[in-house]
């Protein structure tokens, strides 16, 4: 194999030495993150203070940082530790913080500032590529606003916000051959989830491509590599009193099989299945959606984005849709990869384009993904969550009811604001649609009859399952909101099986 000094200058990862900032170009890069921030944790806090959406993931975030409190080590609700479903031991310092401020607001600026953080290695890293500050600051903008990564400040709390920043410090040092700050910001990746070591494997992949020292191919493979694997053989059975990885039970590709054997000996031996699949409207449409605020090509100029090609894999193959949900959370390490593609096939081009026609061609590249960006607002932001609600301050009188040492069962829009400082976890009033008996051992219930948006709606069968039950006494009832008590004492739970 080549050495790094050998490898040809116009290499796709191989770049020229990083030119240093000035004061005047950080000021600008702090003051575009710092509007960020502030702007995006406004829009966060008026969503969850309007009860504007599903706030169920909040919840339980919530209630598992409050119970580590207690003594009882991050639980999930459905039993077990949360590291037995996803190993995120960057939720440790955020325990520290949360503990120090303990309101859903401080989650959530935490999550915007983390966001709001990771363009600086976007704006280091197009620096780097020599692409100038204007160029550089345009693209941290657009990275900003790319939907993958903006969405995340509105989707409730998540644990990919928690990594990304350290990702992006991996592709920076990557691309200027640190290897010892590489290694270290990818290992602290790692703790982000159990996938992203995989995409940290994936760097080895990308230095073979670009003939890079063996180092850079055999170090992130194996930290990448067997880190996932005590994860997912060791660590995860442990907290889940030696069951398996999870995800090899949730049917993430039913239609090949259930189990990782079976599915890798139907996808080879019947590649046309996988191809239906592939080609199908939703994956078609999925791939654009992601593909084109970055120009729908500039991405696969470079090897870079193959970091994120599993993540990616793993979104198209599945026919689970949650995955291929741009707005949500499981597109983080995909559109971090395909960005900085983006970013390397915006300085590729730009220089192509200057050499052959000269004028300043990077920084109207640059500009066109930030304006295409901005024009998919549309996926992640809904005009209607951030409206109050016309029975807005009939719920919070509901709230206020219900003892906090008290277990309830709420509409899922209230479930992130119930949450914070009680004694139990709460949970979604559908529950009595799924799980009637462990739904029956709520000691209140708030109803919502004027939610028409997410389940249960509450119809007039459903409402007098509670009015008609004499196990039930109705205490509140005010603009279409009830408020029922259990009777029969207390209850001698902490965690419902969900």
């Amino acid at each position: 194999m080549k050495t790094d000094r050998d490898a040809p200058v116009l290499s796709s990862v191989r770049t020229p030495p990083t030119h240093d900032c000035s004061k005047s170009e950080y000021r600008a890069l702090a003051l575009l993150v710092g509007v960020y921030v502030l702007v995006f944790f406004a829009l966060a806090w008026r969503k969850y203070a309007v009860f504007g959406s599903d706030s169920g993931d909040l919840s339980a975030f919530v209630w598992m940082l409050q119970e580590t409190f207690r003594g009882n080590f991050f639980p999930h609700p459905i039993g077990g530790s949360n590291f037995g479903y996803h190993p995120v031991f960057l939720w440790i310092p955020t325990a520290g913080i949360f503990w120090l401020i303990p309101t859903v607001p401080t989650l959530l600026f935490l999550q915007t500032l983390l966001l709001g953080l990771a363009a600086i290695p976007v704006y280091l890293l197009a620096r780097h590529l020599r692409t100038g500050h204007c160029v550089a600051l345009v693209l941290a903008a657009a990275f900003l606003l790319f939907p993958p990564i903006v969405s995340a400040n509105l989707n409730q709390i998540q644990e990919p916000p928690l990594y990304t920043v350290y990702l992006l410090c991996a592709f920076y040092f990557f691309a200027r051959e640190r290897f010892g700050w590489f290694m270290l910001f990818a290992a602290i990746a790692c703790l982000g989830r159990e996938t992203v070591s995989v995409a940290i494997a994936m760097f080895g992949m990308v230095a073979l491509v670009s003939r890079r020292k063996w180092r850079w191919v055999i170090g992130p493979i194996v930290m990448g590599g067997g880190y996932f694997g005590l994860l997912i053989w060791v660590v995860m059975p442990y907290f889940r009193h030696g069951l398996t990885w999870h995800a090899f039970k949730m049917g993430y590709f039913s239609y090949l099989g259930d189990n990782p054997r079976a599915i890798v000996f139907h996808a080879l031996s019947d590649p046309a299945l996988v191809m239906r699949h592939v080609f199908s409207k939703e994956i078609v449409t999925y791939l654009f959606m992601l593909l084109q605020p970055l120009g729908l090509v500039l991405p696969f100029l470079s090897p870079v984005w193959l970091v994120g090609l599993l993540d990616l894999m793993t979104n198209i193959l599945t026919d689970n849709g949650a995955l291929r949900v741009i707005a949500w959370h499981y597109n983080m390490t995909t559109g971090c990869s395909l960005f900085v593609g983006a970013v390397y096939g915006v300085g590729k081009v730009g220089r192509w384009l200057r050499h052959r026609y000269g004028g300043q061609p990077t920084i109207v590249i640059a500009t066109a993904l930030l304006v295409l960006s901005i024009a998919h607002w549309f996926i992640w932001f809904n005009p209607q969550q951030y409206r109050r609600l016309p029975e807005h301050e009939t719920l919070l009188r509901a709230i206020a009811i219900v003892p906090p040492h008290k277990s309830l069962s709420a509409p899922i829009r209230l479930l992130g604001s119930v949450a914070i400082n009680r004694d139990h976890y709460v949970c979604n009033t559908d529950l009595f649609n799924v799980k009637p008996d462990c739904a029956a051992q709520y000691e209140y219930v708030i109803l919502d009859a004027n939610e028409r948006q997410y389940a249960p709606i509450i119809t007039e069968e459903f409402f007098n399952r509670f009015a008609r039950n004499s196990k039930y006494q109705l205490i509140f009832a005010e603009d279409n909101v009830f408020v029922f008590q259990r009777l029969g004492g207390e209850s001698d739970w902490k965690v419902p099986l969900l």
